[in-house]
């Protein structure tokens, strides 16, 4: 059954996990997580292209991302970011009948008016580019519009929220901002240390991103937004996205906990700036009755019921984020 829903999320991983697949961990866990993933068509994971069919359109982040503790020997991150970029090239083509890779909001358009759903390149983490300001000509290239510039580790663009959390920007990775601003890629601040955070707020452009972040208010994690950190981006005429992941959406782990993030951030007066950020396929734990994109639709179900407008929703579910990618569907 197709719904009448958009959906427009900002992160998964699932280029990773489908990447990764069937390397041979000693960890029965970490093995078991990854094997469960096909491809892109069809997937143990959190996001497939059969279940997203059950959207009316839908539009999707996918992020370029590797663990360093996952890379093989022998090989490097950029190395990793290449077989990523290749590995999402494939998936492109060989399901060329039901998705086309985008680059702008407009070109998202165009899917939906050909009846597909929208492929979005993000890149989580620098060291896939070596953190070379030259390689980011190559990233904007390849079609990523939308950076985070740490993972979990602090790199020599800035700490992160795990590692050296107190470390802003360097003055590279000032350097390395502007170059993301004069292509074009928007910059993500999920994973960025709170000092990186505010320097970013300082020097940017353009309209600053979450992809996948929830309230610090609510649930006390630093990998969550402070208030004054959602003002910020708001007024910058930027997104945020909600994360399901539950360690960072807290309480009793249920819808009701998710919804509240939404709900505090619309008390901010977030209703243009909120969206979804599920992280999907980058992590193993969400709340009671989540595990995937398909329970989105329950989801919304669930936020209407609390009376949520419809408009408003839309809003959330799609257009906040493809309105800051300059689309109009």
């Amino acid at each position: 059954m197709i719904h009448t829903i958009p959906y427009f999320d900002a992160h998964c991983d699932t280029i990773h996990r489908c990447h990764t697949a069937g390397t041979l961990f000693r960890d029965p866990e970490l093995r078991a997580f990854y094997d469960t993933a096909g491809d892109l068509r069809r997937s143990g994971g959190h996001i497939d292209l059969e279940r997203a069919g059950g959207f009316a359109r839908y539009a999707q982040f996918f992020a370029l991302y590797q663990s360093p503790r996952l890379v093989p020997e022998g090989s490097s991150m950029p190395e990793q970011g290449v077989l990523l970029h290749q590995r999402f090239l494939r998936e492109m083509e060989e399901n060329r009948e039901r998705i086309l890779p985008c680059r702008t909001g407009a070109e998202v358009d165009e899917a939906v008016r050909q009846g597909k759903a929208a492929a979005l390149l993000s890149i989580e983490g620098a060291e896939l580019l070596d953190c070379d300001i030259r390689r980011l000509d190559t990233a904007y290239d390849w079609g990523v519009r939308l950076l985070n510039p740490v993972w979990n580790y602090a790199n020599r663009l800035s700490g992160s929220n795990a590692q050296q959390p107190e470390q802003g920007l360097t003055a590279y990775g000032r350097d390395f901002l502007r170059r993301m601003e004069e292509l074009s890629i928007y910059v993500d601040v999920s994973h960025l240390s709170d000092a990186g955070f505010w320097d970013v707020v300082r020097l940017a452009r353009r309209p600053v991103v979450a992809s996948h972040s929830n309230s610090r208010a609510v649930c006390p994690h630093r990998r969550n937004l402070t208030d004054d950190m959602f003002r910020a981006i708001r007024d910058s005429g930027g997104f945020v996205g909600l994360n399901a992941y539950l360690p960072f959406v807290g309480g009793g782990g249920t819808m009701e906990d998710l919804a509240g993030h939404l709900e505090h951030f619309l008390s901010l007066d977030g209703e243009k700036t909120l969206g979804l950020g599920g992280d999907w396929d980058g992590c193993d734990a969400f709340p009671q009755g989540i595990t995937g994109i398909e329970s989105l639709l329950g989801f919304r179900d669930f936020l209407r019921a609390r009376g949520w407008p419809e408009e408003l929703l839309k809003d959330i579910f799609s257009r906040n984020l493809l309105r800051v990618m300059g689309g109009t569907q």
